[in-house]
């Protein structure tokens, strides 16, 4: 047999534990929790050795960040979810304006995933902010990077509409045209996710109303967004 085809079969057979570990992970965490979820099960579950799961995730804890790259990625190949501008009270106006409905939009479906999942979130949330540098946390980090840089663009536009034909001519004059999006609108964007991460948890640990939630990211959101609007 050629030594391609020798390759080609590994590689699929590779692929075809890895997603059957994947899906045995994702349902077992979502069965059962983190907590109560053993490696051990998670290789019964998906037909392998104990020590075959070993070799796609280190720990427990990147197993997890394994499922979560994959959820992540799945959304930015074209999930959609409802924005958190959808749980404003009707009739009442927000400081943030379409910069911040947008903004909502964007960081909805993280919110989303760790209401659902709460347990987990709180062990992913930890994970991105302390965890140790392993290969599925780096690839969770670049979507959160990624979701950071998103969440920029949108502050660097609002502030660029907000100041209008005057703030086009003189960021014209300065050469700021074109280039990435500004310090203070980065600061934002990291600001709204770390923000986001620990307001959830604070939420699950009943320190605000779980229902309240949602008005306080939204709140977050506007505060950030009059912020990086003032800021020169």
């Amino acid at each position: 047999m050629a030594p391609s085809a020798t390759l080609g079969r590994r590689e699929r057979a590779k692929a075809e534990k890895s997603a059957r570990i994947l899906a045995a992970a994702r349902a077992l965490f979502e069965e059962r929790g983190f907590e109560r979820t053993s490696m051990s099960e998670v290789a019964r579950a998906a037909d392998v050795a104990e020590g075959t799961v070993f070799q796609y995730a280190a720990t427990k804890v990147e197993l997890l960040m394994m499922v979560v790259d994959a959820l992540w990625g799945a959304h930015e190949r074209g999930t959609t979810t409802p924005s958190l501008s959808a749980f404003v009270a009707p009739g009442v106006a927000t400081a943030g304006g379409e910069t911040a409905d947008r903004i909502a939009e964007l960081i909805s479906p993280l919110v989303t995933a760790m209401r659902r999942w709460s347990e987990l979130a709180t062990w992913v949330a930890r994970e991105i902010l302390f965890g140790a540098d392993m290969p599925h946390r780096r690839r969770v980090l670049d979507h959160v990077d990624r979701l950071e840089e998103q969440i920029a663009a949108r502050l660097q536009d609002g502030r660029a509409d907000a100041s209008g034909a005057i703030g086009a001519a003189r960021d014209g004059v300065t050469g700021t045209a074109g280039e990435e999006p500004g310090a203070a609108a980065t600061t934002g964007a990291r600001l709204i996710v770390a923000g986001v991460l620990a307001e959830l948890n604070r939420s699950r640990q009943g320190r605000i109303d779980g229902q309240d939630v949602d008005v306080v990211l939204r709140r977050l959101i506007d505060l950030v967004v009059a912020g990086v609007g003032a800021a020169r």
